[in-house]
């Protein structure tokens, strides 16, 4: 029997210690290695509970993106990410379009959370067209 299979994304794992800030840049190349065009995408990085889909911490580059391409956000732009539409931190991800490149940013006050092993996803929007780049643990020290 024959297989397909699209899932292209990568299980990495975080480590951070609760409490710190980060900023974590990521780079994304195509399958040649060559960066990949982030330029039109929105990218949205969710933090989830650790037995369930609940969102506790949702990234994105919503608002400078929006701003860029004259949008004004609406439910449609998150692609139902999370249940009720709220980005909790619509610019806490900044973006080097041109060199596949983006910066997701969390400040002590994010990263004040209860110590434990957590989920996440990365995922990008282009149109209609929705990939997941990087998904894992995402784990809180103490």
């Amino acid at each position: 029997m024959a297989t397909i299979n699209t899932d292209i994304s990568q299980k990495i794992d975080i480590i951070i210690k609760a409490e710190d800030t980060l900023s974590l840049v990521l780079n994304i190349t195509d399958s040649n290695d060559a960066a990949f065009s982030l330029v039109d995408y929105y990218v949205f990085f969710n933090i989830y509970a650790p037995n369930s889909e609940d969102t506790l911490i949702a990234a994105s580059n919503i608002t400078a993106r929006d701003s860029s391409l004259s949008l004004t956000t609406s439910p449609s732009d998150y692609f139902n990410v999370i249940a009720n539409y709220t980005i909790t931190k619509s610019d806490g991800i900044t973006m080097d379009d041109t060199n596949g490149k983006f910066t997701l940013n969390l400040s002590s006050s994010d990263t004040s959370i209860t110590p434990g092993s957590y989920k996440y996803k990365v995922r990008l929007k282009k149109g209609t067209t929705i990939k997941t780049w990087m998904h894992g643990k995402f784990k809180i020290n103490e």
